[in-house]
């Protein structure tokens, strides 16, 4: 490898050499343990999968044939990239057709590529670190569009989904459950007197008090629900597979942790309230998720009217809202 090309310290650290074909490495594993690479080898099909499970920075395969098809392939191929971020080298027997190895690789969206075993010591470094400084620049080529892809979805105050990503996994959501008929239950929340903590703090303190909503509820909830802020006080969180009588719990929860967690800074400190409304899915539910949406807002409108920091859901047998709190029922 020329002297002016120097190896990226993150990446060159182990280089499997995979050589199913028992050939005689002469001296490369230690020449390129003088590149900075621990150079560990593996001689069968079993030792190599071990190996590659393992964290490995590139990979040289002397392989026992060039057919994708054949067990040796089949189990190499999800081990390395793309479905890994292990580049791969491959070296094939002498005799062997080069539009073979053009076959194994064409078509591919791994970063690989091939020399013939004739290549000395130094082009197959070097092919290495073309390997990974591409591997490389995939690499924060795909940070940047996941970063990319979160701000699409993400609400900037709070890290919860945004408005557009809630309305749009309602939808999915809603289809699920009644492609299943599985239940469904959407929560609509409102911190209470928001503009009061507003107006008796600083505009930054507004936003620590929406941080800790958005906290408080992050904790109340299963990794498959999908909590989201949805306007400047509102909140919002689909439960998949939820009934009304466990959406109910899941409220009273937060309600109980957020009392708990009022918004706190060096200055100053306020208690947190939210009011709550719920609606559900069932045989008398909703006819898309819009509806399943106006009858949620339509429950904490009621929660709201009843004082505040209450509990209401949308009972749709009666096509009337239930106060939980209160134990009444809204026309």
């Amino acid at each position: 490898m020329p002297n002016n090309l120097q190896p990226f310290p993150e990446q060159r650290n182990v280089l499997a050499i995979l050589n199913h074909r028992g050939e005689n490495l002469g001296d490369l594993p230690d020449w390129l343990r003088g590149q900075g690479w621990e150079v560990r080898v593996s001689t069968g099909l079993s030792e190599s999968k071990s190996l590659l499970a393992k964290e490995i920075g590139a990979t040289i395969i002397l392989p026992l044939t060039l057919k994708r098809d054949g067990i040796e392939w089949k189990s190499l191929l999800p081990l390395l990239s793309p479905q890994q971020d292990i580049p791969w080298l491959v070296i094939p027997w002498d005799d062997s057709l080069a539009s073979s190895v053009s076959t194994l690789l064409r078509g591919s969206l791994a970063v690989a590529d091939w020399v013939m075993p004739s290549a000395n010591n130094s082009e197959i470094d070097s092919r290495l670190d073309n390997l990974l400084r591409f591997e490389n620049m995939c690499a924060t080529n795909r940070q940047h569009t996941n970063e990319l892809e979160s701000l699409l979805v993400t609400d900037h105050k709070t890290g919860l989904f945004n408005d557009r990503h809630f309305r749009q996994r309602l939808r999915e959501e809603f289809e699920r459950s009644t492609r299943h008929g599985s239940p469904l239950a959407l929560m609509l929340l409102d911190l209470d007197d928001f503009k009061n903590i507003n107006d008796n703090n600083s505009y930054e303190f507004g936003d620590i008090a929406l941080k800790t909503v958005a906290n408080v509820l992050r904790d109340s909830v299963r990794n498959i629900d999908i909590p989201a802020r949805i306007g400047g006080d509102e909140f919002a969180l689909i439960l998949p597979t939820t009934t009304i009588e466990e959406a109910l719990m899941v409220a009273k929860r937060f309600q109980d942790s957020l009392r708990k967690n009022p918004a706190v800074d060096d200055l100053d400190i306020a208690k947190l309230r939210a009011s709550i409304g719920i609606a559900t899915t069932n045989k008398f539910g909703g006819r898309d998720s819009r509806q399943l949406f106006l009858q949620a807002n339509e429950a904490l409108k009621v929660s709201k009217q009843y004082g505040k920091n209450r509990i209401a859901f949308y009972d749709p047998s009666t096509r009337q809202v239930i106060c939980h709190n209160a134990g009444n029922k809204v026309k």
